[in-house]
């Protein structure tokens, strides 16, 4: 499993760009974002779209679920690749991260991360 802390940017239906930290982390099959951001910000203000069921989500180090709903955001940007458009995440009150990119996601982009130095590559076309 590795894990790398990246800017990524994001908007939602109001256009606006926000800047968050993602965690990019191999050990996580989808991609997450907190309903709360660090700077107090929430995610309901960029312009989601909910389109999914509530789910549950279960977490290693705790024994209670918790409950998530799926949202899709207008773009999202990572250094390195296009916008990727309508992107999906499960949205959670999440503590520790803004947003995790999840394995599935980086597997469609070709990300290779090098967590001993802190480094997401793409393949050379």
């Amino acid at each position: 499993m590795g894990m790398i802390l990246k800017e990524v940017k994001i908007s939602g239906l109001n256009e606006e760009d926000k800047k968050l930290t993602a965690l990019f982390d191999t050990g996580t099959r989808i991609n997450h974002i907190s309903s709360k951001f660090k700077d107090d910000s929430l995610a309901m203000d960029l312009g989601i779209v909910v389109y999914g069921r509530k789910q549950k989500i279960h977490l290693p180090n705790l024994k209670e679920e918790i409950n998530g709903r799926m949202i899709k955001l207008k773009s999202l940007k990572i250094e390195g690749t296009e916008p990727i458009s309508e992107p999906k995440f499960c949205l959670w009150d999440m503590k520790l991260y803004d947003m995790i990119i999840g394995a599935e996601l980086m597997q469609q982009l070709g990300m290779v991360l090098t967590p001993s130095v802190k480094q997401i590559s793409f393949p050379s076309n």
